[in-house]
């Protein structure tokens, strides 16, 4: 995963926000006689290191996470949807290849993949992995990728399949810059959730481009992903006879996605937060 991969955009640290961070710690520094650089210096370093690591292993597709965020490395939720049904037989393996096929025929998307998550929680007794299937979209040309992960389960006699479409945006140096550079104000607000993996730092300096171009492009890839799996499903369940009527009712929704500037807003769509993209700049929780 290529996370300085900008397309087109011209990624780079601003000239304005040099300039802004070197008044601002200039004059820090003469009431706190030079203090304050030794603070920043410190905390910056420590700051700068937390994001290095956390890009090393998105960029080594590391499958692995404590507590929270296990999809944090592919980007922010776009849309989370889970359908639930009764069937004598255990479809999933039918269901996986059905979605897979409609993908292959309808989309650039070659082949599904079988990817395990882990918890590796300190406070769990023991590493927990989860099977989820994953398939990556080509990247738009101002560089968000579009990455769709699927999972199923059963309970009892009912069976569930989940579906989620994550947008990842670039690596953004400026963001990069500022986060470090204003570390010193910032740092006491974010390094406790952090360390409790309640704060996802990662999302703090990614960028999805807030362009009406890149709107078009992804929101054209989100449409054709869940159109597909929408798709694929209610034609396999049809096939089981199952019945179909709400999956449909909730296909018309996810057709209401629209995403203005970086933003994602959807219809009246029940399950998820559907604008968890406006949020990528706080590191808010998915």
């Amino acid at each position: 995963m290529d996370l300085l991969n900008s397309g087109k955009v011209r990624n780079r640290i601003k000239v304005r926000s040099v300039i802004l961070a070197l008044i601002v710690h200039v004059y820090l520094a003469v009431f706190t006689l030079g203090i304050s650089l030794i603070l920043l210096l410190i905390i910056g370093l420590i700051t700068n290191s937390f994001i290095n690591r956390e890009m090393v292993e998105a960029s080594s597709n590391s499958n692995k996470f404590k507590k929270n965020f296990p999809f944090k490395y592919y980007g922010q939720i776009f849309g989370s949807f889970q359908h639930v049904f009764s069937h004598s037989e255990i479809i999933e393996k039918n269901l996986y290849l059905a979605i897979e096929s409609e993908l292959c025929d309808k989309t650039p998307i070659n082949t599904l993949e079988t990817v395990t998550i882990t918890d590796i929680d300190n406070d769990l007794s023991e590493t927990e992995g989860r099977t989820f299937i994953r398939a990556s979209s080509t990247n738009t040309s101002r560089g968000t990728s579009i990455t769709i992960v699927l999972n199923q389960a059963r309970y009892g006699k009912m069976q569930s399949i989940e579906w989620r479409v994550l947008g990842g945006g670039f690596i953004d140096r400026d963001k990069k810059f500022n986060l470090v550079a204003y570390s010193v104000f910032t740092f006491l607000f974010w390094i406790i959730p952090y360390v409790k993996k309640e704060h996802d730092l990662l999302a703090r300096v990614r960028t999805i481009y807030p362009g009406s171009f890149n709107d078009i492009d992804v929101i054209t890839q989100i449409r054709c992903l869940h159109d597909a799996v929408f798709n694929a499903m209610i034609n396999e369940l049809e096939r089981n006879e199952i019945d179909t009527s709400e999956l449909k009712a909730q296909k018309m929704q996810v057709m209401n996605i629209t995403i203005s500037g970086g933003k994602v807003s959807m219809g009246n769509v029940v399950q998820g937060a559907m604008n968890k993209v406006s949020n990528a700049a706080k590191g808010g929780k998915s």
